[in-house]
Parts: structure tokens; C-alpha cells; sequence
């Protein structure tokens, strides 16, 4: 069984010699045969004009005439004049040999030009017959040329061809194998380049040529993918970095109430059970958002759609907010019914209302607008709002653009994170910009109807 080369260089060199080789080999063959053609014609013609000539003496002076021809037969042919009776008559050279037979028939018959050219194939002489009368008697003329000239000279031609044919194949091979060398060395650097690239050194990147081409797409490619690899990792890293901070916050607190209740070997009083149950809350709270981003992450959010009033659960956390803050909470609510999760919808309105009560100063403002597919949720205050470089980095998880004043206020730094999972799985979008105010202001748009989610 006949094993091809597995590697693209040799493949290409294989490739470059069949393509190269079969054109030549046919090119020989076709331009032996036309040469072949062209030579068998010329014979033709002049065995034609012998054949003639012959005719002509025999029926002006029988078959003696044919002596008074042979200056016109060329060198390996030869004439044979035929009485009625089928013997020969007359013939030049003396003793030469005719192959074939006579056919009957009129005119003039020519057998044997073949017009085409084998190797090998030593042909049957190109014979000319015709008839004549002399005397009331009747001859026939055969003139017989031999064509092993021809061949022998088609197939010398062949020959010196074919000679050539494997130094061509065999350049055409070393071109393609230099070529394909040349073109492969830019892959065979970014191969080692990227064997050197591990999870310890994705900032490194694959080398670029400066041609234009396919290699250096390849390369460029592999480097934004080795880029997306590394934000990628560093966002992980970070993560877990800031999940880890996070956690161990509530958990200290949660080890610190304990080893003092165990300490003054007392109940545990209503104030550490107090402060207990809000670190809880809040471990529970970041757990909650850990799993729903993580979920996000891995499958989807996976909602479950029903009609939901969102004016309402917009005025209700409204009027949570007039009532347990001294903020001035200005509602501009119109009806807004549309299809989605009324506990993550619930769970987005949450996130945004209260990160604007901890970030305002006096004012917040919460609005519902219905549009013809959409509908428009803003959220808005007058605290000291997000700059414009830091206002796609605010929904990024564990993202606290000010960490002395969040840290007094709370947060988990995941609620504007899961505020944007949760309003792409909805098919809607959420940004930031300036409030009236001079502060943040959130608006969610979200379509009618899961039908028109991408």
C-alpha cells in the first residue's frame, strides 16, 4: 500500500511534478502524432505522384515504360506492375518484395496512412493502387513507400522530448519545494512561537509578517484569539480575587460575633444577632449573584416569561424607597406591560433603585415609557455620577469606581452585573449616561414580546 507524504511542503512538491509531468507527457504525444500526420501526408503525396507517373509510361508503352520512371521513385519504394492475370509484370527495384494484396477496384486506392504515431508502431508500407489499359489488356499499378523513416523519425523527436521531460519535472519540483519552504517559514514561526505560549504567558503574541497575505490573517487572528485568551483569564483571575475579598468580609464578621458570644459565655446578644443575620444576608446575597452570573456564563439565564406590569414593580420599589430613605423620589410612570421573568425583571429594578438611593444625594428619579416595541426603564439620581471612560467598566463584576465611599454605603459590586445579564437574556439593552441632575442615570430597554429577542 503506497503511503503519501503527510506533510504540506511535500505533498505541494508531489503535486507540482504530476501537474508539470502529465502536461509534457501528453504535449509529446500530440506533437509526435502531428508530426507523425504531416510526414505521412508528404509520403502520400509524393507515393501519389509516383504512382502517377508509372501509370502514365505503362499506358503509353506497357509495363516497359516503368524503366523510364524509376529517376522519379524515391529511395525505399517500390513499384510492381500487376498483368490481368494477378502475376508481376514489371517491378523496380529488381526482386524487391510488395506486401499486401490487390484489391479490386477502380481509380486510385491508398492503404496504410495511419495519421497517428505510437511508440513501437513499425506501420505496413503506405501503398498507392491504380489501373490502367495497354494494348486491351489491363495492369495495376502498386507503388509501396516505407514509412519506417517517418517513425524512426517521430520517435527520435519523442526521444530527445522525453530526455527533457525529468529535468523539467525535476525543476519544476525544486521551484515548488523552495517556493513552499519560503511561504511555510512564517507558519513554522508562529507554530514555535505558539508551542512557547502557555497559560503563564498569553500576553505574548505570534509573529506578523509584513506581507499582506493569508499567513499573516492567520497570524492576526491567533493574536486577537491569544488577547480575547488573556482578558479572559485576567477577568477570571480577578474574579476570583474579588470574590474571595468579598467573601471573607461577611465571614470575619460572622467568626468575630461567634468568638465573642463564645468568650463571654452568654446567649448571643440582640445586637451581635442582628449584625449576624446582615452578614448572613449579605454572604447570601453574593452567593445568589455568584450563581446567577455563573449560570449566565455557562447556559443562559433561563427565564420564565409571563405578562408582566413593569410600571408596577417600578412604583412599588419607588414607593420602598419614599418610605424607608429621606430621599425625594420623583415617579413618571406610565403603563408598561410586556413579556418576561417578573422575579428577575423585579430583581433588575431592585439592583438599579437601590444602587441610585446609595450613590444620591436628595433626588432620585424612576420612569416607565412605552415605545411602539419597546419598553423604556430609567433610573436616574443626582449624586456624583460616572465618568464617560468608566461607564462600560461600571457592569463589569466586582467593579467599585470609588472603593472608600462603597465600602461605607454597601454593595457587592455584582448588582449592575447582573442587572446586564439579566436584560440581555429579556432580548434588551442597558447604559449609563448623565441624569439631569448631574448624576447617573441607568436606562433598560427591553421589547414587548420574547418573539423579538436575538
Amino acid at each position: 500500500m503506497i503511503r503519501f507524504p503527510r506533510g504540506i511542503r511535500s505533498r505541494l512538491t508531489i503535486l507540482a511534478a504530476v501537474v508539470t509531468a502529465l502536461p509534457l507527457l501528453i504535449g509529446v504525444l500530440v506533437v509526435a502524432n502531428l508530426l507523425q500526420r504531416s510526414l505521412t501526408a508528404n509520403l502520400q503525396h509524393e507515393t501519389q505522384h509516383t504512382a502517377a507517373a508509372v501509370t502514365s509510361a505503362v499506358a503509353r508503352s506497357g509495363p516497359s515504360g516503368v524503366a523510364g520512371t524509376t529517376s522519379s521513385v524515391s529511395p525505399g519504394t517500390t513499384v510492381h506492375v500487376f498483368g490481368s492475370d494477378g502475376r508481376v509484370v514489371a517491378e523496380y527495384p529488381r526482386e524487391s518484395r510488395w506486401t499486401g494484396e490487390v484489391v479490386p477496384g477502380d481509380g486510385t486506392i491508398v492503404r496504410g496512412n495511419k495519421g497517428y504515431w505510437l511508440p513501437g508502431d513499425l506501420d505496413q508500407p503506405l501503398s498507392v493502387q491504380a489501373r490502367t489499359t495497354y494494348g486491351g489488356q489491363q495492369f495495376t499499378v502498386l507503388v509501396q513507400a516505407s514509412q519506417e523513416a517517418q517513425h524512426e523519425a517521430v520517435s527520435e523527436a519523442a526521444k530527445l522530448v522525453l530526455i527533457c521531460i525529468p529535468f523539467l519535472v525535476g525543476g519544476a519540483a525544486a521551484l515548488a519545494w523552495v517556493l513552499t519552504s519560503r511561504t511555510l517559514q512564517p507558519v513554522e514561526a508562529i507554530r514555535r512561537q505558539a508551542e512557547r505560549i502557555t497559560a503563564r504567558n498569553l500576553d505574548e503574541r505570534l509573529p506578523v509578517g509584513p506581507a499582506k497575505d493569508e499567513v499573516a490573517t492567520l497570524a492576526t487572528t491567533m493574536n486577537e484569539m491569544l488577547h480575547r485568551l488573556y482578558t479572559a483569564q485576567e477577568s477570571q483571575q480577578r474574579f476570583v480575587a474579588d470574590a474571595s475579598h468579598e467573601l471573607r468580609s461577611p465571614v470575619a464578621t460572622l467568626q468575630a460575633a461567634l468568638e465573642i458570644a463564645a468568650t463571654d459565655g452568654h446567649r448571643v446578644s440582640t445586637e451581635n444577632a442582628g449584625l449576624m443575620r446582615r452578614e448572613a444576608d449579605r454572604l447570601q446575597e453574593l452567593i445568589d449573584g455568584l450563581l446567577l452570573l455563573t449560570r449566565s456564563d455557562n447556559r443562559g439565564l433561563v427565564l420564565r416569561d409571563r405578562d408582566v406590569d413593569l410600571d408596577d414593580i417600578v412604583f412599588h420599589h419607588a414607593t420602598r424607597l419614599a418610605s424607608t430613605t429621606d430621599l425625594t423620589v420623583d415617579s413618571q410612570l406610565s403603563p408598561a406591560r410586556l413579556q418576561g421573568d417578573p422575579e428577575r425583571l423585579d430583581q433588575v429594578v431592585r439592583n438599579l433603585t437601590d444602587n441610585a438611593a446609595r450613590h444620591a444625594r436628595s433626588w432620585l428619579q424612576v420612569q416607565t415609557v412605552a415605545g411602539d416595541d419597546h419598553v423604556l426603564l430609567t433610573v436616574g439620581d443626582d449624586g456624583t455620577g460616572i465618568a464617560e471612560e468608566d461607564r462600560a467598566r461600571v457592569f463589569e463584576r466586582f467593579v467599585r469606581l470609588d472603593e472608600s465611599r462603597t465600602r461605607e454605603v454597601g454593595g457587592s459590586g455584582l448588582g449592575l452585573a447582573i442587572v446586564r445579564e439579566i436584560v440581555r437574556a429579556h432580548g434588551g439593552t442597558v447604559q449609563v449616561d448623565r441624569s439631569a441632575r448631574g448624576g447617573a442615570q441607568f436606562t433598560v430597554r427591553l421589547p414587548y414580546t420574547s418573539a423579538t429577542r436575538r
